[in-house]
Order: C-alpha cells, then structure tokens, then sequence
C-alpha cells in the first residue's frame, strides 16, 4: 500500500511470519531486509551443548539475511549466542542510514524495525552488558531506549521531526512463562494468554502539529487498526475485495474525539478463538490452567470480567445476580465476528 503511493519501504529486525520462497519481507512489500527469519531463540542452538548436527533436515542454523525486491535472500552470519548480543545495534544503525539515504533523496519513507530483544535469550550488547547493575533484563531494556533515542535524533536532525509519524509499540506482554523477565504491572498473566498481561502493551505515536502532546488514553486500539490509519493518513485507498477488521483511528490519534473508532477487540491464541473485549468487559470461552502456562481450560459456561471493578480478572462476574444485561452486547460482537468471517470466506489471498 506504501510503496503504491511512492514511499520506499526498509525493514530492519525479526520477521518470523514466513521462511520460504515468496514469504520473506521483500516477497511481501519490502523493498529491502536484513534480519532474522525466525525466532530469536534458535540463537541458542549454535552454542548448546546438546545439539545434534544432522539430526533432522528442518535441524539447521538460523542466519541473518538480507533481501532486495526481486531477488533470492542471501544467508549471513549464523545467528548465535554472539551475534545475538550485537544485532539490535547493528540493525538501528541499518535503519538510520535507510532514513539517511531517502531523506536525502527526497523520498518518503516506512521503515520499520522489529527488534530482537527483549525475547529470549536476553543477551545485552558488549556496552552495556552490566551498565545496569540489575541484570542483563534491565541491561537490555536501557540499550533499547537508547537504540530508539539514536533513531529519534536521527529524525530530528535531519529536519524531519514535524513531516514524521513515529510509532512505538509491542506485540504482546511479557514472555508468560515461569521465571521469564518482565513486567506487567497489575495485569495478569502474559504472553500465550487472553488475560490483560498479554493484550495490553505501550503504545506511543509522535507527530507534532497533528498529534497532541502528551495525551494519554485507555481506549482500545488495536495493532491491525495501524494499516487503515496509514492508508488514511497517506491518501491511499482501501482494498475493496476483503472484509477489513482494522478501522481508521486518525480522529482518534490526532485529538479530533476523546473515543477510539473501535469498542471491541477479539481474542486469539493463534488460531483458537479464546473470547472478546467491549468497553471495558472482557468475555471468555476458554480459560488457561493456573498449572500449566500452556493448558487450555474449557468452560461449560464463559467467564465474564468487569475490567474496571477486576482489573486483574481474579473473579468472574456472578452475572446471573446483577449483570445479566452484560451477556446481549458481548454476544453481539462475537456473532457480528463470526458472521465477518463467513461472508470474507472466499476472499483472494494477497
């Protein structure tokens, strides 16, 4: 869509969302990539001591590629242990000059990096291995900070600052596994989970004159909701063939309305549908086993959590007492849902 309305597009990180031929970052819209196809904890297996070369035909190293549109990914350095500690300076410093080189050229431009830390393992760059005196977790998060200050000085530098929407957010809560680092304040749980430690993660959009300042809300916006902002913001238009399940939150963002253009959200793990949010109710079909971060309960009737009086979703609604009505508008957004689906059955694949 960016690249459609003359922008240049450079990723710079973890793609993890296709390792084959015609999947990789350039095969979808990029015009340039250098990262890490997969999960950053294959940087363990170069240095485990169990590892079984030859062992499987899928058991091989992950490398840092790189890609241009139109040609085949080339295989880099072996992403381990070492490499692990060093690629997120390495690839700020690709981002900035991508910013650098288009900025230059007068080109508008979408770069997008997708970091490897904090996910497991946690290994600081060299520099700041220990600066914190709180572990390689906190070590991590000040490199990050500063990663994303270089990238920040970058814009404003080149006079950028005021023509650049720049957007800071998560994919999810904390890893969501037993002694796993992380914080998620009073939320419960965190990744792999449809409680609100995994859901609800920072989200920070800079673009002076159009964005105020310091505003802060707890309105739902949802990351898929980012795709028709920017089509909005860019003039670009919608494809017309497929149910869109992201809305433009442009009004929203840029102060015009105190209410987000979404009231509900759906909840998946995967491709199993776990429940839904509205307002500030959350209504679950499933549930996970406190016993096993992995264990999905099912639920011979759903569990519904008012969020503002059960922040921590420690005790379901006894809605049968005093909140019945909550059942009619939770069930409507799952029926209008499923009745998406079923009418986007058939829809071409992009």
């Amino acid at each position: 869509m960016l690249s459609d309305t003359r922008y240049a597009t450079g990723m710079f990180g973890k793609w993890h969302l296709g390792d084959t031929q015609g999947r990789y970052p350039t095969d979808q819209g990029f015009d340039e990539w250098i990262g890490i196809p997969r999960s950053s904890d294959r940087a363990f297996w170069p240095d485990s001591a169990s590892f079984t070369p030859g062992s499987h035909p899928g058991a091989v190293f992950t490398h840092v590629m790189t890609a241009k549109k139109g040609q085949e990914p080339r295989e880099l350095e072996v992403y381990g242990r070492a490499k692990r500690r060093t690629i997120d300076r390495e690839i700020t410093d690709q981002a900035i000059d991508f910013i650098k080189r288009k900025a230059g050229a007068g080109q508008p431009f979408f770069a997008f990096l997708p970091y490897t830390q904090t996910h497991e393992p946690v290994d600081p760059h060299p520099d700041y291995y220990g600066k914190t005196g709180n572990g390689t977790f906190a070590d991590v998060l000040a490199q990050t900070d500063a990663y994303v200050g270089a990238l920040l000085d970058t814009i404003d530098k080149l006079g950028l600052k005021e023509n650049t929407i720049f957007i800071f957010t998560s994919d999810n809560g904390s890893e969501g596994v037993p002694r796993s680092f992380g914080f998620t304040g009073p939320w419960r749980a965190g990744m792999f989970s449809p409680y609100e430690g995994s859901l609800r993660v920072p989200f920070l959009i800079r673009w002076p004159g159009k964005i105020p300042a310091k505003q802060v809300s707890n309105e739902i916006v949802h990351a898929i909701d980012l795709f028709p902002t920017l089509a909005s913001v860019v003039g670009a238009d919608l494809p017309k063939d497929r149910v869109m399940d992201g809305v433009d939150q442009s009004g929203f963002l840029m102060g015009k309305t105190e209410k987000s253009s979404r009231e509900s959200v759906m909840i998946y793990i995967g491709n199993e549908l776990f429940g839904l949010k509205w307002r500030n109710w959350k209504l679950l079909l499933k549930e996970m086993d406190e016993q096993s971060p992995y264990a999905i309960r099912n639920l011979a009737y759903p569990s519904v959590y008012n969020l503002l009086a059960d922040p921590k979703e420690e005790v379901p609604e006894l809605n049968y007492l005093n909140d019945t009505w909550i059942d009619f508008p939770l069930y409507k957004v799952l029926e209008d849902h499923q009745a998406s689906i079923a009418k986007d059955a058939g829809a071409p694949d992009p």
